[in-house]
């Protein structure tokens, strides 16, 4: 009896330790996951580099109707000076990463 009351105590130890390991790894992880993110979506040589203020020019008469976030890019949706437009902003690096303009597609010709 005292054998397994012994048994247990090791045991509990060793379970408790196990999740204090696990614990610290995740912890110690964390950061550096953020920071591989960061240094991935970033081009290289700009690293943790603040980019401070960027000016995104839009059209004379336009507005933004919305925003969304997708992923790691921030898409706008402008519209009112001629055709409708998504802007894709890279906020990790402070760049327009790229836009698509939307237009009407002609009518299809009957066969």
């Amino acid at each position: 009896m005292k054998a397994l009351k012994v048994l247990v105590i090791l045991m509990t130890v060793l379970l408790v330790a196990g999740l204090g390991l696990v614990g610290y790894g995740v912890v110690n992880r964390a950061p550096h996951a953020k920071a591989g993110h960061a240094a991935a979506s970033a081009a290289p040589g700009e690293e943790g580099r603040d980019f401070g203020t960027v000016e995104v020019a839009l059209p004379v008469g336009a507005r933004i109707e919305q925003m969304a976030v997708a992923g790691d890019r921030v898409v706008l949706r402008v519209s009112g000076a001629g055709a409708e437009r998504l802007i894709v902003l890279d906020p990790a690096i402070g760049r327009v990463a790229g836009s698509f303009v939307l237009t009407a597609a002609p009518p299809a010709l009957p066969k």
